[in-house]
């Protein structure tokens, strides 16, 4: 197999019920494994995507530097992206501590050049988890500057690029035919928002029924309420923004504290997946979900894989 043909792994992956999680539930929940996707994030997806549209639109040529800011995922993503794809890639890591250093570390052994900040403000919270879309801040405004200034470096966006959404309108189609189309919640964190919203999209289109659930890290200063404005800038809003203000979109979106998720990623790890923290809270709401329900299906997604949690375990988005 060529490098490139790397690229043809991204994505398909598997959706599998929760038995031994949801033993005490009459619905049924099932996961989708994105862990699986070649760099072990769901973020594959996306920076394909993100990178393809660049090259077609002549934004993106030989030569240049990818620039994105990143709690980590994306920023491994578009590492592993750009090494098949050849591009210099300088990623502005964002996370508090030491959270980031297993990610940090992959991104480097794909040859990315990592900036890490430490951002101030979400160590006062006193909560360990971490917001991803609040946190990038900083980098983002770095990624500006850098764009700005020189004419080959090409920032990819994330949290603004449409291309976030629309590569999960494929997973929402993943979804639906690995469901036979009988979706009644779907359950996901928020980082930038692209996956909720992408999927969402797919699945209200199939059903207008079909109940969207967003879950944000406690540690988040800025609540993310349907029907309620975001704020909008150069370098904060973008999709979330956007996805607030669609009618009947999302319907609800809940906090999650960091020592939930992490105490319900070891289950999720006693049942055999080795999956990433957010995927304990993914499936924590997730059967929150399903026992208010007499029958039916909830789907969630484990959006990465837990060689990333090895140092530190946190709730990152």
């Amino acid at each position: 197999m060529s490098n490139s043909g790397l690229l043809e792994l991204i994505g398909s992956t598997p959706l599998v019920e929760l038995r031994a999680l949801a033993e005490e539930s009459t619905a049924k929940v099932f996961a989708k494994l994105e862990y699986l996707n070649p760099s072990g994030s769901i973020k594959d997806r996306i920076a394909l995507r993100m990178i393809e549209d660049a090259e077609l639109r002549g934004a993106l040529r030989p030569g240049f530097a990818i620039l994105e800011s990143s709690t980590g995922n994306t920023g491994i993503a578009i590492s592993f992206v750009g090494a098949v794809r050849r591009y210099k890639v300088i990623i502005y890591e964002t996370t508090p501590g030491g959270i980031g250093t297993d990610k940090v570390r992959i991104m480097q052994r794909y040859g990315a050049e990592v900036r890490s900040l430490r951002p101030e403000d979400s160590e006062e919270t006193g909560e360990g988890s971490v917001a991803g879309a609040e946190v990038e801040l900083p980098g983002r405004q770095l990624c500006l500057e850098l764009e700005k200034s020189n004419s080959q470096c090409w920032w990819a966006r994330q949290f603004s690029n449409p291309w976030n959404t629309l590569a999960h309108h494929q997973t929402g189609e993943e979804i639906l035919a690995q469901t036979n189309g009988r979706v009644d919640v779907f359950v996901a964190s928020i980082g930038t928002g692209g996956t909720l919203k992408g999927i969402a999209e797919v699945l209200k289109d199939a059903n207008p029924n079909v109940k969207i659930v967003g879950i944000q890290p406690a540690s988040s200063k800025m609540a993310i309420v349907p029907g309620v404005p975001y704020p909008a800038s150069e370098v904060d809003g973008g999709i979330i923004s956007e996805m607030v203000v669609v009618p009947s979109l999302i319907d609800d979106v809940v906090r999650v504290k960091d020592e939930e998720a992490v105490e319900f990623a070891h289950h999720v790890w006693a049942a055999g997946f080795f999956a990433g923290v957010s995927s304990g809270a993914n499936a924590l709401v997730a059967l929150r979900e399903a026992r208010r329900m007499p029958r039916g299906n909830v789907v969630t997604v484990f959006p990465d894989s837990g060689d990333r949690y090895l140092t530190e375990e946190h709730y990152v988005t």
